[in-house]
């Protein structure tokens, strides 16, 4: 077992980085607990009602509608139409949104192309929410009126579709949010601990002169390579218990609570296994130091960046989902928020779970035989 030891003798002269990044991540599990214990949710919702001043130039059937529309859901005032007193309404905080009913409101808005004038501050949140209610209000006018009502009849039914509250029931009340925000950052520290750590190791090994002292010796490249597939697993296998103890440990009520711990532990376990695959690939692929810490670094930010780690996967557009999917971390991650979120695990629920499982492990073969095909290709072109 000489390669297998070697591994493990190499390791104690980078275990200065396990050390580092397992004390920068409990410092950061210890401030998302922290925060996570103010994001208790009462299960009462209720929509946000906005100061709004609205100047109507039209002061027609239709205009006063939208304001009476819009006096259901926000707090307005009628204000004059003066573009300087507007503006200085919004800077001094006394609205956060202005509104401007053009002249002539049915036919440039509702009927035409024009759109309603607004002002906020600049990148202010609340435009999408605003201009939302006005766009709701001009498309309801529009299809009623080419439905055939009058605008009387119209107006009428647009006022009553505001009425309409949909009654919102939660399918979950579960929200460990502490255990969410400290085990999805998990595959961030495994991907730095042991493409750093391990890709160091297994470059050196990939050594021309280390490489054919191997060779001369009694050993069976069978023997080399299964030995140090288990050195691999060995170090990974306790990195595993010290990361996941390390996310038990900083959120230990809530973990213990969870109705899935055991999923959530080998959900863990499974990236772990793709973070060990990828740097076997990166230290067989890697001739240099830098070479190491360049392609550990792209691996492991690129992964967790496109795979919903730093950000959620709800956040995600279309394309860059569609991406992540071929990740392990966005299985993870889709993983880690099932298994956090859910009080009942449905039959559909458990699929999903078990395929992500088993799309990391997929991952982690496929990763560990192209590196083994490359070491065999640069053992055959030294020969």
């Amino acid at each position: 077992m000489k390669v297998y030891k070697g591994y493990l003798i190499a390791l104690k002269t980078n275990i200065s980085t396990v050390i580092l990044y397992c004390s920068i991540y409990l410092l950061v599990a210890l401030s998302m607990v922290y925060l996570s214990s103010g994001e208790k949710s009462s299960g009462s919702y209720s929509q946000q009602r906005l100061s709004i001043g609205v100047a109507d130039r039209d002061n027609s059937l239709w205009s006063e509608t939208l304001l009476e529309y819009l006096k259901q859901y926000h707090d307005v005032t009628v204000m004059e139409d003066d573009m300087s007193a507007l503006a200085e309404a919004v800077y001094s905080s006394e609205i956060v949104y202005a509104v401007l009913i053009p002249e002539d409101f049915l036919n440039a808005c509702i009927l035409g192309e024009e759109t309603v004038g607004t002002l906020t501050e600049s990148g202010s949140q609340w435009e999408y929410y605003v201009n939302g209610r006005i766009d709701s209000f001009v498309n309801t006018a529009r299809v009623l009126l080419a439905g055939g009502y009058s605008s009387e009849e119209a107006a009428q039914h647009v006022l009553e579709t505001a009425e309409v509250q949909p009654q919102v029931k939660l399918e979950s009340t579960r929200e460990d949010a502490a255990v969410y925000n400290v085990f999805r950052f998990m595959p961030y520290l495994y991907f730095s601990i042991l493409c750093f750590t391990l890709g160091l190791i297994q470059k050196e090994y990939q050594n021309t002169d280390i490489r054919k002292r191997l060779l001369a010796s009694s050993l069976t490249l069978k023997s080399q390579n299964i030995q140090s597939l288990l050195a691999f697993f060995t170090i990974g296998f306790f990195s595993w218990i010290l990361c996941e103890g390390i996310g038990m440990i900083t959120c230990a009520s809530e973990f213990l609570d969870n109705p899935y711990q055991w999923l959530i532990l080998l959900n863990g376990f499974t990236i772990m296994l793709a973070a060990l695959s990828a740097a076997y690939f990166v230290g067989s692929m890697a001739k240099t130091d830098a070479a190491v810490n360049g392609m550990a670094n792209v691996l492991s930010l690129g992964f967790c960046f496109l795979g919903g780690i730093f950000v959620p996967l709800e956040l995600l557009t279309g394309a860059i989902r569609k991406i992540g999917q071929f990740f392990p971390t966005y299985w993870y991650a889709q993983n880690i928020s099932i298994l956090c979120f859910n009080d009942e695990m449905t039959a559909s629920l458990k699929a999903t779970v078990f395929q992500g499982l088993l799309i990391q492990i997929l991952f982690s073969l496929a990763c560990t035989s192209v590196a083994l095909a490359i070491g065999k290709a640069r053992r055959q072109e030294d020969s």
